[in-house]
């Protein structure tokens, strides 16, 4: 391998792990939660790191509702990850980046 390949390797890796390579989707900018997860982002792990302790590691429930077969919009589903729901959900707005909303938005409408 050059050396040109290993670098560009090598930029691109840092750039996925730092969120420098994520499509230029910025919910924040446009109120609107990307369609498609950055790349890199899994969305089942984030959901088992933050949300199957309420929601269940299968996601049909537990302390909170079941999340399968949702018939709401991602920004709807976007907007309680980030506000929460007063006495029932927290509010994952300092703890998550917009991506990764976005990649759990992706994940909670893929459960069928």
């Amino acid at each position: 391998m050059t050396t040109k390949y290993l670098a560009t390797i090598t930029l691109m890796a840092f750039g996925l792990m730092t969120g420098l390579a994520q499509p230029s989707n910025n919910p924040e900018a446009t109120g609107k939660v990307a369609s498609q997860p950055p790349s890199g982002i899994n969305g089942r792990t984030l959901f088992l790191h933050n949300c199957a302790h309420c929601h269940g590691a299968d996601a049909h429930g537990d302390d909170g509702p079941d999340l399968h077969d949702l018939a709401l919009a991602d920004n709807w589903i976007a907007n309680r990850i980030r506000k929460g729901k007063s006495g029932q959900m927290t509010s994952f707005a300092g703890k998550l980046k917009p991506a990764e909303i976005a990649a759990l938005v992706a994940y909670v409408q893929s459960l069928k």
